[in-house]
């Protein structure tokens, strides 16, 4: 089967990903008069991470006086257990108060109280710093933010998947992409931002959007960019529904009255365990359930957030969190631990800029800013103060350089690729995907140990049978798989190498955390034949542990 014949783009700045991170960042692209295309694998802004997001922002400068930048740099590289890039915190902590000027500026609405925005305090920050939009929901963030862009006059399209990115002589060319349609997309551009979330998704049990495989990480690493930190994935302990998909926040539960966390036994998991519920952290309370579950009869343990002591007054103000199915009397929910959000990715400096000229990248496609595991609110406090960030350097950068760079050689090579991939005979993508996932769920999962994991490695490595591929719906998603496998094998690998336990990586094998020997990052290389990884030392001029 052949693609469609090739249709040609031209920009300044290309930005993959159309999430809260690539939104801003082109909204600061275009208004600095730098001609910006925004591209999506599915509708601009949804289904996003940010979109699908309870819209919480952890910012300093909103409440005590105490409060400020240098309190939440600290915060956030105790909570990364002293491996986050400490630079990248620091610009974080110091930008994202005005980005929350800037969000009411869009048209956002946060929930409010005399004029102020409503805080929240939440584990693992020293202060009440967290606003919200008014409905909980991360719609109160893209709608206005998608408006906001396309005033600016950021271009979009959608429905788009990027193949590769080409380069030459270490800069950036632009990109290749086909659509559902079977179009094949050639795109000159003099930067590239990388949007595209993290890679959540290889594993079977998570409440992302589907479209988060991995994709800017597979694109960055095949560029010749390093990626880091790709053991570090964190798992929310408190989900419900299918594999899931639907987040029951234990930080706003657990602190009410009379809400308890149950065993099979009725016993109160967190009094059992001598934790207290106001300063657990997601890494600590996730490790604690699989615990328990597994000290549990077989197959017979089960979880229970217990919410039957919630009065009407309390349950009304918590009304956008709550099950509907409360207020029709379900008031106990079982929950399990689920695949929330990965701390490692792209390695950039505090700019986001990569070892490629030209070539960005931000948000949860990257690493450093979380370390070991991330506090609540800092995913989008990251997004949009390092968002913003990213637009200006892009544009700086574009206004500094000359005429775009050819890429039509590089576009037919790519494209011969994709038409190879067709075939009427082999697996079905969507069962190879199945595979993997279900694989790095029970292998490489939340408890992890030496054996399970080199079987999980041994599975990603095993020769694949050939992919039945008919139609260009069926081509994306085995580039999806492809770029999944490749980012599974990082984690496997990190994790095998990392013989303790620090924040989101548990080892059962290795259970305690070792300063002596692992204050350090592990990176990822693509060699001329395989796979290259090296370990390296995490500067601490800002916190030491």
């Amino acid at each position: 089967m052949k693609l469609n014949p090739q249709e040609n783009l031209t920009c300044d700045i290309l930005i993959i990903g159309s999430g809260g991170a690539g939104l801003r960042a082109g909204i600061v692209a275009a208004s600095k008069n730098a001609d910006t295309l925004l591209v999506s694998k599915s509708r601009i802004g949804h289904p996003t991470n940010t979109y699908m997001s309870k819209a919480i922002i952890a910012a300093s400068g909103w409440g005590e006086a105490e409060d400020n930048k240098d309190v939440h740099t600290v915060d956030t590289i105790k909570g990364g257990r002293f491996i986050n890039d400490q630079e990248k915190v620091a610009t974080l902590a110091e930008r994202v108060g005005n980005e929350i000027s800037f969000l009411k500026e869009c048209g956002v609405h946060f929930e409010m109280a005399d004029g102020k925005p409503v805080l929240a305090k939440i584990p693992g920050h020293h202060y009440a710093r967290h606003v919200h939009g008014e409905n909980w929901t991360g719609s109160d963030l893209v709608k206005p933010l998608t408006n906001r862009a396309k005033a600016a006059g950021v271009r979009f399209k959608d429905h788009l998947f990027i193949t590769r990115l080409i380069t030459s002589e270490g800069k950036i060319c632009g990109a290749t992409g086909v659509t559902t349609d079977g179009d094949f997309i050639t795109i000159q551009a003099k930067a590239v931002v990388l949007a595209t979330g993290g890679y959540a998704q290889i594993y079977l049990n998570t409440n992302n959007a589907h479209g988060i495989t991995g994709d800017g990480l597979a694109l960055a690493y095949d560029a010749g960019v390093a990626l880091k930190d790709m053991e570090f994935v964190q798992f929310y302990p408190t989900a419900r529904g299918k594999q899931g998909s639907r987040l029951l926040l234990y930080e706003k539960m657990l602190i009410q009255k009379g809400v308890v966390l149950k065993n099979s036994d009725g016993e109160d998991i967190l009094k059992k365990n001598g934790k207290d519920p106001a300063t657990i952290t997601r890494d600590q309370l996730a490790q604690l359930i699989i615990n328990e579950i597994k000290e549990g009869p077989e197959g017979k343990e089960r979880i229970v957030m217990d919410l039957s002591s919630l009065t009407e007054e309390t349950a009304k103000e918590l009304i956008h969190l709550l099950p509907a199915a409360w207020w029709k009397g379900e008031k106990a929910y079982d929950v399990v631990p689920t695949t929330h959000f990965c701390m490692g990715g792209i390695e950039t400096d505090k700019d986001g800029a990569t070892s490629v000229r030209g070539l960005f990248a931000v948000g949860e496609a990257t690493a450093g800013a979380h370390g070991a595991n991330r506090l609540a609110g800092n995913a989008l406090a990251e997004i949009f103060s390092l968002g913003s960030l990213v637009g200006e350097k892009a544009a700086e950068l574009t206004m500094n350089t000359g005429a775009h760079l050819p890429i039509n050689e590089a576009a037919d090579i790519e494209k011969e690729r994709l038409e190879k991939e067709f075939s009427e005979e082999g697996v079905c993508p969507k069962q190879l995907i199945q595979d993997l996932k279900e694989q790095m769920w029970d292998k490489a999962g939340i408890a992890r140990e030496k054996n399970e994991l080199e079987k999980a490695l041994e599975f990603i490595n095993d020769t694949w049978l050939s992919a039945e591929v008919i139609n260009a719906k069926q081509l994306i998603r085995l580039l999806e798989f492809q770029n999944m496998r490749v980012v599974a094998e990082m984690v496997c690998r990190a994790a095998l190498k990392r013989t303790e336990s620090r924040g989101a990586h548990y080892r059962v094998d290795y259970p305690e955390e070792d300063n002596s020997q692992w204050l350090k990052n592990i990176v990822f290389h693509k060699g001329n034949d395989e796979m290259e990884v090296e370990t390296r030392v995490v500067s601490q001029e800002l916190v030491k542990p």
